[in-house]
């Protein structure tokens, strides 16, 4: 209960009266007070988080992803030399392909001027992930560039961009960009999935009833946790066109690009919505870890990125993720009470 109601004050709309009901009640539990940031201030400090309560719960906040060791990649991401910087193209933000002097790459956003694309909202989803148990968002962490290093270390072919590079690239006093690196997966292919056709194949699926050829299941189980992953992250860029992307073999679907998300609304992104009530069949162990998504336990898997000069959520974001938890766990227990267990928990 204590984490809806501390969710509850920090989704009320900001009022002074709330926010000083979170201050005594954070205050009365021996933990630091976080104060969330108007939208257009800087993000604040990081807090000392180890004194939160909560430690019942195991966190799975590192794992492994394709059959690598999760902190190997995450240490290659943050600390290798950097050798290129190569612009990818589409979509509207700024994106690269950063070679690294090992040989080994990484995809990395900056900070920037498209508001909709906030870097540190990976390295947020990536943590979810492992929250939840789950191994389909690549290792991601702060990456920290100067600009003199960005710019010396353009790829020949993303010169023609530079005065793009420029004017989008949100440089602070200290002439550094704080973005976000992940784990450059080698080979991916489109999914389809997000196509008329292939909503139209996953949404049959999952509806009860609806039989699924037994060489679907595996991936029909993976929609379903990407339809809940993606309510509680409120990405409403999933089917916006090429953001579903798989394994070349077909075999596993990949939670990526999340700089689009984690909006302070509750109830879930409208889009969101129609897609999660239109599902009826899910994961039973990620039903039964959804009890991990508290405010203490968002902040302990956050808290795991070490070093990082800004908080990865607000306060008021971790609350609204823990407010959709509560609309994911009543929805899938109404369909239970409805169709029945067996019937709604389909998938391991």
């Amino acid at each position: 209960m204590t984490e809806i109601c501390l969710a509850a004050a920090l989704l009320a709309g900001g009022s002074i009266v709330a926010m000083q009901g979170v201050r005594y009640f954070r205050a009365s539990e021996a933990t630091p007070t976080v104060v969330a940031q108007p939208p257009a201030a800087p993000l604040g400090a990081r807090a000392e988080l180890s004194s939160l309560p909560d430690m019942r719960v195991a966190l799975e906040t590192t794992g492994t992803f394709l059959g690598m060791s999760d902190e190997l990649l995450l240490e290659r991401v943050r600390t290798q030399p950097i050798a290129k910087f190569k612009l990818n193209h589409g979509g509207s933000s700024l994106s690269f392909r950063v070679d690294f002097a090992d040989g080994s790459r990484a995809a990395w956003k900056p900070m920037q001027t498209n508001m909709q694309s906030v870097p540190r909202k990976e390295v947020a989803a990536y943590r979810l992930n492992r929250l939840l148990g789950l191994h389909a968002v690549p290792p991601a962490a702060p990456r920290a560039v100067t600009r003199e290093e960005l710019l010396e270390h353009l790829h020949p072919e993303s010169l023609a961009a530079l005065p793009r590079i420029k004017a989008e690239t949100v440089f602070g006093p200290d002439g550094r960009t704080i973005g976000t690196a992940s784990y450059w997966i080698p080979i991916i292919k489109d999914s389809g999935f997000d196509t008329a056709e292939g909503r139209r194949q996953t949404q049959a699926w999952l509806t009860q009833g609806q039989p699924i050829p037994a060489e679907q299941v595996s991936m029909a189980a993976q929609v379903s946790t990407l339809i809940v992953f993606d309510f509680l992250t409120a990405n409403p860029d999933r089917y916006s066109g090429g953001n579903m992307k798989m394994s070349p073999d077909g075999k596993q679907l990949f939670f990526m690009d999340n700089t689009m998300s984690f909006y302070v609304d509750g109830d879930g992104y409208e889009r969101n919505r129609e897609v999660l009530f239109k599902t009826q069949k899910f994961s039973r162990s990620l039903y039964e870890a959804l009890d991990k998504v508290t405010v203490a336990n968002m902040q302990r898997a956050l808290a795991e990125e070490l070093g990082t000069p800004y908080e990865i959520l607000t306060p008021a974001e971790i609350a609204a993720v823990v407010s959709r938890r509560g609309v994911v766990q009543r929805y899938i227990a109404s369909l239970i009470t409805q169709h029945g267990e067996r019937n709604v928990l389909v998938f391991p």
